[in-house]
């Protein structure tokens, strides 16, 4: 496998056909001695690849690429949406979604986490495109929906059409829409879960805006909350990457999913393309997704980054440098187990060059190379999600009084909040004068600045991050407010941004999941099952159960009841008579976070020789 030192791939495009992205885990290959058809009397079947696998059926599972069974696992809180730069259709109630899916788009994924955009004349952001004219986005994912009738509510500029279909149904027409006229449509959801849903948005000339909202049972009219969306991440490798406006993870934000050069870049005096930033002195970046390790141990990782940084591994901040310092930071040794792990890497600019590279410095393997993308998947882990918001009304700060912005934070319900980073421009006359106090939805207040600044006057722009409000609720109304304590002096609140980091949400791992083996014929004259086998890797709250049957015919087997499960992958031969058919099934658990993943599965057999 070839390898490079850390940064020195930042420009490598990899992809997942290359055999050193998605090569099977060195520690999950099966016996060596497996015995084969040529020795007398024995015989086996062996399931080790992609498709060795392909032809079972799949329940909220999927089949690896680089040869696995796994639960599925989704993107929460966001569709996904792929833009096309030559593709529009002229007709939002004409225009049907194969002609959508046949145009030619640009190759990059985003995740949508608002299906309210407005971006004016602006370019959309995080999918590719290079102009803001003759466009089409298209989404798709999941919407939840509890049972009843649902109004969906669509304005586009300049036409787009909402299509939902029942779990596991054919998809209907619910409403098209073309500028200026806002349209509505109803669907009816049968029972409560999640509904497949698609959007096509065709924009031309001028200002481009896309704005849904929906109501219906104990909902009234909204935009689409975020926990109700998701999307399978399947098919896609790589982090999801943020970009902000400002730095310190703070500001407006647009969103991609870098299959490049994921926490391995290095920009130079410029910044990140394609994510709406504008300024390349003052800006943030979070890369967030999991990581597979394959060989378990204790890694060792290495971050240099121009400027600030911080790094999560399974939610445990292990670097916390977020400042205007460059840095180059070995962590202590961390013991991650084969399987899935999450990783949040998060970088801040402030002036001059910017810089961001995570390696693996030493461990059981990638030691010496940056992360290759196809070990990563855009699936955010439940405990580092965050929200942000902007406010950048003018408020008059009165001699001896207040003035107070607010930020509503749309956070998934139970979330709690898990550190705030906040900042606020302000002029005054003395800025010794000022204390600020931030107050969480629950009227939890924290002092974030007490009279410092002394006589000294102007506009001032401080960031700070607060953990003092953690297991407050993160969702709701959050407030900055800012009190003049010594008289003489006015000034002005300028702006206010919000970044609130919180663990809750939707889990991004299917809890239940299971994978139907096809019927194995294991030929003629089968005297006995000598053994059955599998390697599986357990994330933390995970588990695997495989169950199995058999029959002369395969409508016997059809007709037979599956085994008790089967926890124990080396107990020996299966539970069940010794058949010419044979089928088995995998069953994964998991709390929603941790992923159960199986790589092989064998069974041995003895037959008679004419």
């Amino acid at each position: 496998m070839a390898t490079c030192a850390l940064g020195a791939c930042a420009n490598a495009e990899l992809t997942p056909d290359a055999g050193e992205v998605d090569a099977p885990p060195v520690d999950a290959a099966p016996p060596v001695d497996a015995p084969t058809d040529a020795m007398v009397g024995a015989g086996f079947f062996l399931d080790d690849v992609a498709a060795d696998f392909a032809g079972g059926q799949l329940d909220q599972a999927v089949i690896e690429t680089w040869g696995a069974i796994a639960p599925r696992a989704y993107y929460t809180g966001g569709l996904r949406v792929r833009g096309s730069d030559t593709g529009i259709f002229t007709d939002a109630v004409a225009a049907t979604w194969a002609q959508v899916e046949a145009m030619p788009f640009t190759g990059v994924t985003a995740p949508a986490r608002t299906l309210s955009p407005a971006w004016g004349a602006a370019v959309p952001a995080g999918v590719g495109l290079t102009s803001g004219d003759d466009l089409t986005l298209a989404y798709d994912g999941e919407l939840y929906l509890e049972a009843g009738a649902w109004t969906f509510h669509l304005l586009a500029d300049d036409r787009a059409f909402l299509e939902l279909a029942p779990p596991g149904g054919a998809f209907s027409r619910v409403v098209s829409a073309t500028h200026p006229t806002e349209a509505s449509g109803t669907f009816v959801a049968t029972a409560a879960g999640w509904h497949p849903v698609r959007i096509a948005h065709c924009e031309q000339t001028g200002s481009a805006l896309l704005r849904v909202e929906l109501s219906g049972p104990g909902l009234t009219r909204q935009a689409v909350p975020r926990h109700r969306l998701r999307f399978a991440t399947g098919d896609l490798f790589g982090l999801v990457v943020a970009g902000f406006d400002d730095s310190r993870l703070l500001g407006g934000h647009q969103a991609s999913i870098d299959r490049t050069t994921p926490a391995g870049a290095a920009w130079g005096s410029g910044y990140p393309a394609d994510l709406g930033l504008a300024d390349g002195e003052h800006f943030s970046v979070r890369w967030s997704g999991q990581l597979r390790v394959d060989v378990g141990g204790d890694f060792v990782f290495r971050y240099a980054s121009a400027q600030g940084q911080r790094l999560w591994i399974d939610g445990v901040r292990v670097i916390d440098l977020l400042d205007d310092a460059s840095h180059d930071t070995t962590t202590a040794p961390i013991t991650l187990d084969p399987g899935w792990h999450a990783l949040v890497v998060d970088h801040s600019a402030s002036t001059g060059d910017a810089s961001a590279q995570l390696g693996v410095a030493s461990g059981p393997e990638l030691v010496g190379a940056t992360l290759l993308p196809g070990r990563l998947r855009p699936v955010e882990a439940r405990s580092a999600r965050y929200e942000t918001g902007v406010d950048r009304t003018d408020r008059a700060i009165p001699d001896l009084g207040q003035a107070e912005s607010t930020i509503v934070i749309d956070a998934p319900p139970g979330a709690k909040t898990r550190g705030v980073d906040v900042s606020w421009t302000f002029d005054h006359g003395y800025r010794g004068d000022l204390e600020i106090h931030l107050i969480a939805p629950d009227g939890t207040a924290t002092l974030v600045r007490d009279h410092v600044g002394g006589a000294a006057s102007g506009t001032v722009t401080e960031r700070v991050h607060v953990t003092a409000l953690d297991e407050t609720t993160a969702s709701g109304t959050w407030r900055l407010r800012v009190r003049d304590t010594i008289s003489l002096d006015t000034g002005t609140l300028r702006d206010f941004q919000l970044t609130v980091h919180h663990q809750g949400g939707r889990p991004p791992i299917a809890p239940a999941a299971s994978y139907t083996s096809p019927i194995k014929d294991l030929g003629e004259l089968i005297t006995s099952y000598q053994s059955f086998a599998w390697s599986a890797r357990l994330g933390a709250g995970a588990a695997v159960r495989l169950r199995v049957r058999s029959g002369d015919t395969s409508d016997d087997l059809l007709a037979a009841p599956w085994s008790s499960p089967l926890v124990d992958p080396g107990a020996g031969p299966p539970p069940v008579p010794a058949r010419r058919y044979f089928q088995y099934r995998i069953e994964l658990d998991s709390d929603g976070d941790g992923s159960a993943i199986v790589d092989w599965v064998r069974l041995d057999t003895r037959r008679e020789i004419p």
